[in-house]
């Protein structure tokens, strides 16, 4: 027997009685579109004596980029935080997609080139400044500021050198071997590449209180002075100066920036051992051995930035992760 589904009373004309328990809602501008995306780059490229230069400038600007908001909080004030204050008291939140969203990137590489004998060195360094207007939505009265991103670092450098061991057939020694003495000796190449990184960016945070009396516990915290610490002064107890950190005035949201403090930087050390053996005319079996990180230089991953954590706050407590662990590999592949 089918029983009906009946709803009495629907569309309540007494708004603030029509609590929909844990409902939320989501709106959409009518007229939506994907936004603007612009990139640019511009390359110089010259040869002085034996050594090949490249320089590269790369920028984009996006704007009408869409996000999502929480547009369900009574204004920041002095008074008391009232659920009935709310624009839409009835929903446990609403959010609403906005399209006014920007970002902005820009870069500058570095790059040379140089071969000398059987070893080839190639090196470079990018700066890069990455900028988005979207990171700090605490406040949805409030009009977009611009914040650093997480990623990129800010400089990073790259050393990588192939040499090609002058054994084997073809090679300065041992060029005229065939059979096992070449498939064991010759053809070999050794690879290194070096990656040194400035930190990432993070941002510091309070928990604890509303102080913007707006239903927001917690969130970026008053900024007093800079925060980040000489490189000669940081540690991993003792990161960046939490003191320059405060929990925002009552009625008000912190005026700190996203990501103003730097973590750590990255330091990792590859290497890897190659050859390349023709089982037939068209089949060649190439055979790693690889290492990642092959001093076990740790790299740590940012500390605890909640300034609320007095026993905790400015300590780093884990590294960055396996990406940037001693790793061992032997490798075999198959071209044909």
């Amino acid at each position: 027997k089918r029983v009906p589904f009946r709803s009495p009373n629907p569309l309540p004309s007494n708004t603030a009685s029509a609590t929909i328990p844990s409902q939320s809602v989501t709106g959409y501008p009518l007229s939506t579109s994907n936004g603007h995306i612009q990139q640019y780059s511009v390359t110089l490229e010259r040869q002085i004596h034996d050594i090949g230069v490249r320089l590269t400038y790369t920028g984009s600007y996006d704007s009408g980029i869409n996000y999502s908001i929480n547009i369900d909080k009574q204004q920041p004030s002095l008074a008391a935080y009232n659920p009935a204050l709310q624009p839409y008291p009835q929903y446990s939140s609403a959010s609403y997609w906005r399209g006014n969203g920007k970002t902005k990137f820009n870069s500058l590489t570095v790059e040379g080139e140089r071969k000398v004998g059987q070893v080839t060195f190639i090196g470079h360094w990018v700066w890069s400044y990455s900028l988005d207007n979207m990171l700090n939505l605490e406040n949805p009265y409030a009009p977009l500021a611009w914040n650093r991103d997480t990623y990129p670092s800010e400089d990073s450098v790259v050393l990588s050198a192939v040499w090609r061991i002058p054994v084997g057939r073809g090679r300065h020694f041992l060029t005229s071997a065939r059979g096992a003495a070449n498939d064991i000796l010759g053809g070999w190449d050794l690879s290194w590449i070096s990656t040194e990184e400035t930190g990432h960016f993070f941002s510091p945070s309070y928990s604890g209180s509303d102080a913007s009396h707006t239903n927001t516990s917690g969130g970026l915290p008053n900024r007093i002075c800079d925060g980040n610490l000489p490189s000669s002064q940081r540690s991993v107890t003792h990161w960046f100066n939490a003191s320059c950190f405060t929990v925002p005035i009552t009625g008000t949201f912190g005026n700190s920036g996203v990501d103003v403090l730097v973590g750590p930087g990255y330091s990792v050390q590859n290497v890897s051992l190659s050859k390349s053996l023709p089982l037939t005319e068209r089949i060649h079996f190439t055979f790693t051995l690889a290492y990642s990180n092959l001093f076990n230089h740790p790299n740590f991953s940012t500390p605890a930035s909640n300034v609320s954590s007095t026993g905790s706050v400015g300590v780093i407590s884990s590294e960055f992760g396996t990406a940037y662990s001693r790793i061992g590999v032997l490798r075999g592949r198959i071209d044909f």
